[in-house]
């Protein structure tokens, strides 16, 4: 699995959050027990404006949301992009009373676990939410 990180624009606090791409594109391998030699998914830390735009055209859901994934045609080099919106991360990171980083790789394996077939209604997938916490737990960002 590869992930390919850009930034929208720059963000206050972001940082250099390529080493945490790095590591959880590790991690998912690892929890997974196998490669995704195929998988190459762009990483956009987005904008509120741009979340919004995309959740409104794509969703048909006219609100800012924390994480959208979208898969990408089969043949293409990318297979995938997964938008994060870093003011979400900022603020559920306060909420949570956790981390920016933690709280930007669940959302990035979040984001990653829909591409690979995961999915949920209105409440969180139990098997998904597990496979969450494992790969979270490979980066020592586990739940405390």
């Amino acid at each position: 699995m590869q992930l390919q990180l850009f930034y929208e624009q720059e963000f206050e606090g972001a940082g250099d959050l390529a080493f945490l791409v790095n590591q959880t594109a590790q991690a998912v391998e690892e929890a997974f027990s196998t490669s995704f030699p195929k998988e190459c998914y762009n990483v956009i830390v987005a904008s509120e404006g741009l979340v919004r735009q995309l959740n409104r055209d794509f969703r048909h859901n006219d609100s800012v949301t924390d994480v959208l994934s979208f898969p990408l045609g089969a043949g293409d080099e990318i297979t995938g992009e997964i938008y994060i919106c870093w003011r979400r991360v900022e603020s559920q990171a306060q909420e949570y009373g956790h981390s920016r980083q933690r709280e930007f790789c669940f959302l990035l394996v979040h984001g990653i676990l829909h591409l690979l077939g995961y999915d949920h209604g209105e409440e969180p997938n139990p098997e998904m939410r597990a496979m969450e916490e494992k790969i979270l737990a490979r980066l020592n960002l586990g739940r405390v």
